[in-house]
């Protein structure tokens, strides 16, 4: 037997094997995460008796009556740019005012040294251990005194105020690493404390920043339990509440699958959008993070 049997395979036959099942392991994974998307736009084009009779089937020729249908609205009485309007505002100003508010307090449990602070740190740790959905009740009466129902001005408030927990701890943890020699020599030119949280330490951190969005933008979208039960007017619902109205009806004569699928597919496409458009900020985002 010469030598090179009795050593067994190369070095190199390894590494070849072990790319080809990393390579089949990662295009099981691309399958198992692209597919539900696939499925979702494909069913979408499609009619309730193509849905029901071949729910696996490609859309020959495509239809876009569903998409048409929806945003005519004539199932909610109401056009889905209404709802979707409502979810970018909502949004938009739930991050907004979240990533200000959640980097102010965690520069200042990071930095400031004032009575309270370690009881503040431990409330916010706290607060993650309450269950969200229990403040159900109190806040339908609490919006309801301040005129905050059916508002979206109060659902941003209450989103950001439930994400403001988790959003500040991670804030600190991230300021707790910031190189004190920026601030000093911000402090040393001439800036307050604020002016130097808001001229130097902000813009360095927008890393950190962007990795908070990514986190909470999320489920701040696809929120529905608060929504369903503080926004009873058409005029004030958001997309996960549009997708609940579209639920089929029992006993009903006519379906309505096909709609539903289009709603979704409408619901999950600015998301994608997002992820595509702003990729490379959220690599550099997840790299940075907001712990170092």
């Amino acid at each position: 037997m010469s030598t090179d049997a009795a050593a067994g395979p190369s070095p190199f036959r390894w590494s070849l094997l072990g790319r080809i099942a990393v390579t089949a392991l990662l295009l099981i994974w691309l399958v198992v995460q692209v597919y539900p998307i696939i499925f979702l736009f494909n069913t979408s084009l499609k009619s309730d008796p193509e849905i029901l009779s071949a729910p696996f089937s490609f859309p020959f020729p495509p239809q876009f009556s569903n998409y048409v249908a929806v945003i005519d609205g004539g199932r909610t009485n109401q056009s889905i740019l209404v709802y979707l309007f409502n979810s970018v505002v909502v949004t938009v100003g739930t991050l907004a005012l979240l990533l200000l508010v959640s980097s102010l307090a965690g520069y200042a449990l990071a930095r400031g040294k004032f009575p309270g602070s370690a009881a503040a740190q431990q409330f916010f740790l706290l607060a993650l251990a309450v269950p969200v959905h229990v403040l159900l009740i109190p806040i339908y009466f609490f919006f309801g005194e301040l005129g905050l129902r059916n508002n979206l001005l109060g659902l941003i408030l209450l989103y950001a105020t439930l994400g403001l927990p988790f959003t500040t701890i991670l804030m600190r943890s991230y300021f707790l690493s910031f190189p004190r020699e920026l601030e000093e020599a911000a402090r040393i030119d001439g800036c307050s404390r604020f002016g130097t949280f808001w001229r130097v330490v902000l813009p360095v951190s927008r890393g950190a920043l962007s990795s908070m969005a990514i986190i909470n933008i999320g489920w701040v979208w696809s929120e529905l339990f608060f929504g369903l039960v503080l926004l009873d007017k058409l005029g004030f619902r958001t997309l996960p509440l549009a997708i609940a109205a579209y639920k089929p009806s029992s006993m009903a004569q006519q379906t309505a699958v096909g709609e539903l699928f289009a709603i979704m597919s409408l619901t999950v496409l600015p998301m994608i959008l997002f992820y595509f458009v702003f990729q490379k900020q959220i690599r550099k985002g997840m790299t940075a993070g907001a712990v170092k």
